[in-house]
């Protein structure tokens, strides 16, 4: 059983809700800009999720600041409406510094000019059909010195910069806008019709909920929540210890899942005893059923990888056959299908309503929030179209223009609503890493072919299906976090222009601030030792014998039936959990299955069932403040590892936080 947490007025006799204000969005603006500098110079590995460590450590610090303010000038403290406001500002844009977004962006756009070899071939065979307002063109001067360092007595050159990241980021913003309409339109058959529970809104509204008579939040007055505080916080500042002690043992429990993981044998994908204390809190809130899928369904992938392994099963025409690990790519995508199709089936009435609403000329009629339905509708359709404008542009035809998006869609659909349904942080849609939880445009290839594909289009699915489009799904924080954050605000949820309007400014202030300081550290320190990320420029080189053609991929029907597979098995668990009410299997864990975390998810499955089965749902929900604790002690933890890291370890820090 999942809680639900009624978002009620603030109850803090001595602050008053004044809604969204002009101070909590320039403290949004603020906090942004140092939430950047502090991810891109010291914590670059915060960013591995769509509810990142970069936004969660400045609301642990907003908490105390704001802790602190009520206690001496209770008259200038910032009420609930104006902490979940900053909050969401930073959550929004929490995926832009370094690995999420501006340090691929700045390397896709730069690389092909400057790495660009007779061996790669980039350069003759890719690099005519880039186009120049996309990318940048080869200069020493402005790409040379990205890459090397700055020679002395010389300025950044920041002009020619201009114009590319001015189309990205419209193209990325686009894709925000397109999820703020989406989310005006499917909000209330999520939240009143299929009552989706939003754990990860509950998390920050639990953090800041009071009641007459205390001056601190609640949460903070409950035992269990220092408890679970103690454990985060000790294990991590043990550790710290052992920077500077190097005879101190080091206590492993959150180490990387790398570095936890176990061999079940020589054909088999490693097991990972992974103890996050973010997933693991989160994961509270989810249903029984829904945790226990995802480990059931981690555990048979593992042994479905390693039987295909072992006897030599392949699916594929000849040459083009998929491994084991795309075959369940396959599978996923196919499920991942079937439940975005089966969501828009079940709002079908909904969505005729808001149309109805939209094209009624009573404007009274259109109860959409925090804008109309029709505005919604509109938005929505620019957007789109914007976007294929800017695809067509760039190469693509439109036929893989209308596929392209159509898989975005799906993907970032699926994340939006299951995120809200399960609370699970780490929701990689379609994929175990075979081929990627990119945006559709893998599987597509692999399974349809790139027969009839141009070269444009091929280049600008590498584009849309890369970290410097918007960032890929798995940690793209601006489409998810809105139906959130329409949630967290409860009353003040209404249509008015500030609810709205803060989505651009954030973005936008976001994109500015973090695409500036890495081009300012990669000047600086030069682009080649940290701030330039090249993994999208691996891509690239791969994709050069399929853009010249001498490499084809055609339709394949083996692979077609794997997805089709992968589709009916979502349809018939769904049939059937619509039918007998104690299914235990949610064909959710299939379309977003998990790799690194089924470990955490199986120590909160069975702990949270032991609790239900022994001490009901008032057990379960005197134990929240331990998990609320465990994670924010963990984030203070992370918070004085990489303060630490910057003081004394500044050119060698540790890793604390990752996959």
């Amino acid at each position: 059983m999942a809680i639900q947490t009624d978002i009620s007025p603030e109850t803090h006799p001595d602050v008053q809700d004044r809604g969204i204000t002009v101070r909590a969005v320039m403290l949004g603006i603020l906090t942004i800009a140092l939430m950047t500098i502090y991810i891109t110079h010291f914590a670059w590995n915060m960013i591995k999720n769509y509810m990142p460590v970069s936004a969660l450590i400045p609301f642990v610090a907003w908490i105390g600041i704001n802790a602190i303010l009520k206690l001496v000038a209770p008259k200038r403290a910032l009420s609930r409406t104006e902490m979940l406001t900053i909050f969401f500002m930073v959550w929004l844009v929490g995926n832009l510094p370094t690995t999420g977004w501006a340090g691929y962006l700045l390397g896709n756009i730069s690389a092909p000019v400057h790495l660009a070899s007779p061996e790669n071939r980039v350069g003759d065979v890719i690099a005519p059909l880039l186009p120049d307002w996309l990318f940048m063109q080869k200069s020493p001067v402005v790409i040379g010195q990205l890459y090397g360092g700055l020679e002395p007595n010389t300025s950044i050159p920041w002009q020619p910069w201009i114009r590319p990241l001015f189309w990205w980021t419209a193209a990325c913003l686009s894709v925000v806008m397109s999820g703020f309409f989406c989310s005006v339109l499917f909000f209330k058959q999520w939240h009143e019709k299929e009552r989706l529970t939003f754990p990860m809104a509950t998390f920050p509204t639990e953090m800041l909920r009071e009641e007459p008579g205390y001056r601190l939040p609640v949460v903070f007055h409950a035992p269990l929540f220092w408890v679970g505080f103690g454990i985060s916080v000790f294990v991590i500042c043990w550790n710290i210890a052992g920077y500077f002690v190097h005879t101190l043992p080091h206590i492993p429990i959150y180490d990387l899942a790398g570095q936890m993981a176990i061999n079940i044998g020589y054909h088999y994908p490693r097991y990972f005893l992974r103890m996050q204390p973010l997933i693991m809190g989160l994961a509270y809130l989810c249903p029984l059923d829904l945790l226990f899928s995802f480990w059931f369904y981690n555990v048979l992938n593992i042994i479905k990888e390693g039987l295909m392994n072992q006897t030599g099963i392949t699916v594929g025409l000849q040459g083009q056959q998929a491994t084991p690990a795309e075959i369940l790519s396959f599978e996923s995508h196919g499920a991942l299908v079937f439940l975005v199709a089966w969501s828009l089936w079940v709002s079908r009435k909904h969505l005729k309503n808001t149309l109805e609403c939209a094209l009624m000329s009573n404007r009274a009629a259109d109860d959409g929030t925090p804008v109309t339905y029709r505005t919604a509708w509109l938005g929505l359709a620019a957007s789109v179209i914007f976007l294929a404008g800017w695809c067509l542009a760039a190469g693509m035809e439109l036929w893989a223009t209308i596929v392209q998006l159509i898989l975005m869609f799906i993907a970032l659909f699926g994340v939006a609503k299951y995120a809200a349904a399960t609370g699970f942080t780490f929701l990689s849609p379609g994929s175990t890493g075979g081929l990627g939880a990119d945006k559709g445009g893998n599987v597509w290839m692999q399974m349809g072919g790139t027969a009839n594909m141009s070269p444009g289009t091929l280049t600008t699915i590498w584009m849309i299906n890369r970290n410097g489009f918007a960032g890929m799904p798995i940690r793209l924080t601006a489409t998810m976090s809105v139906p959130h954050y329409f949630r967290m605000l409860g009353n003040h949820f209404k249509r008015h222009p500030m609810v709205w309007a803060i989505i651009p400014i954030a973005y936008i202030a976001g994109c500015i601030t973090t695409a500036t300081d890495s081009l300012y550290r990669s000047y600086m320190d030069g682009g080649m030792n940290g701030p330039l990320y090249l993994g999208d420029w691996n891509h690239l080189v791969r994709l050069v014998p399929y853009v010249e053609g001498s490499t084809i991929l055609y339709f394949d029907i083996e692979k077609l039936g794997v997805w089709l597979w992968g589709f009916a098995i979502a349809g018939f668990l769904t049939y059937i959990r619509t039918r007998f009410s104690w299914w235990p299997f949610n064909p959710v864990a299939i379309a977003f299955p998990t790799r690194r975390y089924g470990f955490s998810l199986l120590v909160v499955w069975a702990t949270k069932a032991l609790i239900m089965r022994f001490g009901g749902v008032a057990l379960y929900r005197k134990s929240l403040p331990f998990w609320y604790g465990l994670m924010i002690g963990y984030l203070l933890g992370v918070g004085i590892s990489t303060g630490v890291d910057a003081i004394w370890f500044p050119d060698a820090g540790h890793i604390v936080h990752g996959w």
